[in-house]
C-alpha cells in the first residue's frame, strides 16, 4: 500500500508556549517551521504563574506581633505589587520580540495570548482550539543541569491530546526524521501524520523498531513502511537496549528530528512507552514530536 500524496497544504493552528527561558527564541523558530510550511496560524502562549505571596504572608504572620505583622504585610504587598507589575511588562516584551521573530520567518497569522494560572492547565485550556503545542524542553524556572527535563513539560505532554513538539534549545532546518516505531497505536497515529501531512513531503524518514525480529515486529515494520510510501527512505528492526539504542540510532542516522508515540492511554503502556520518551528528550539534543 502506498501513502497517500498531499496535494494541497493542510492549514494549522499551533500553540506556541513561551516563557522567559533561553527556549523562548526555540520554540518560535519550530513554529515557524510548522506554520510556513502547512499555511498555520500561530497562537504565542505566555502564562504567569499565580504567586504564592499570599502564603509566604501567611506563613510570617503568624510568627509576627499585630504591630510589626501589619508594617510586614504592607510591604510585602507593595513588593508583590511591584513584582507582578514587572512580570506583566517582562510578559509584553518576550511577546512583543517573539511576534517580530516570527514575522521575520514569514508567519503572517499571529495572536499573542497573556495569561495568568497555572501553566499545565492553561496549556491544556488553550490547546482546545490548537491542532498541535510546541513547548521548550525546559522552562525558566528549571534546573538547568544537563539532561534535565522539566517538571511541567513532562505534564503537559501526559495531559495533552494534541501532539506535542518539544523543541530542542536551537533549531536548525529539518531535512531527516527518525521514527522511534513500536507498533502501538501512539506510534502508529506518528507514523500517518508523517504519511500524510506536507510538513514531511520533502523530509527522508527512517523509521527504527529496537527489539528481535519476529513475526509480529515485521508485519508492524511493513505496515509503516507501507503507510509511509515514497516518504520512507529505510526501516530496520534493530536488537538492544530500546533507550540506549534509540538514542544511539537518532545520532548515527544524523536525524533533525525524532518522532514517536509517548505515554499511552493504559497505566502500563504509559509506564514503558512514557519512560522512553522521558529518556529521550533528556538524552537527546533534539526536536521530538510526540503522539499520545
Amino acid at each position: 500500500m502506498r501513502c497517500r500524496r498531499i496535494e494541497e497544504a493542510e492549514k494549522m493552528k499551533l500553540l506556541a508556549c513561551i516563557d522567559l527561558s533561553e527556549y523562548a527564541s526555540s520554540v518560535c523558530d519550530h513554529a515557524a517551521w510548522l506554520a510556513t510550511r502547512l499555511d498555520g496560524s500561530v497562537e504565542l502562549l505566555h502564562i504567569l504563574q499565580r504567586k504564592d505571596a499570599m502564603t509566604a504572608r501567611n506563613d510570617l504572620s503568624g510568627a509576627l506581633g499585630l504591630g510589626a505583622k501589619s508594617s510586614l504585610l504592607e510591604e510585602l504587598v507593595a513588593i508583590e505589587e511591584a513584582e507582578a507589575k514587572l512580570a506583566r511588562e517582562n510578559g509584553k516584551a518576550l511577546l512583543a520580540v517573539s511576534i517580530e521573530r516570527l514575522r521575520g520567518a514569514g508567519v503572517n497569522s499571529i495572536e499573542a495570548v497573556h495569561r495568568h494560572g497555572g501553566i499545565v492547565e492553561t496549556i491544556i485550556e488553550r490547546e482546545q482550539d490548537a491542532d498541535m503545542v510546541v513547548i521548550g524542553k525546559r522552562g525558566a524556572s528549571a534546573d538547568f543541569a544537563e539532561g534535565h527535563l522539566g517538571s511541567k513539560v513532562e505534564r503537559v505532554i501526559r495531559e495533552s491530546i494534541r501532539p506535542v513538539l518539544v523543541a530542542s534549545r536551537t533549531f536548525r532546518p529539518i531535512h531527516r526524521a527518525m521514527i522511534a516505531f513500536d507498533g502501538g497505536l501512539s506510534a502508529r497515529k506518528a507514523v500517518s501524520f508523517a504519511a500524510t501531512s506536507a510538513l514531511f513531503a520533502d523530509v527522508a524518514i527512517t523509521v527504527v523498531l529496537v527489539g528481535k525480529e519476529t513475526d509480529r515486529s515485521r508485519d508492524a515494520l511493513r505496515w509503516a513502511t507501507e503507510v509511509l510510501g515514497e516518504r520512507c527512505s529505510r526501516a530496520e528492526t534493530v536488537a538492544g537496549d530500546v533507550d540506549a539504542t534509540l538514542l544511539a540510532e537518532a545520532r548515527h542516522r544524523q536525524a533533525d528530528l525524532v518522532i514517536m508515540g509517548a505515554y499511552g492511554h493504559s497505566p502500563l503502556r504509559s509506564l514503558i512507552v512514557g519512560s522512553t520518551a522521558t529518556a529521550m528528550m533528556q538524552g537527546l539534543g533534539l526536536p521530538i514530536l510526540l503522539f499520545r
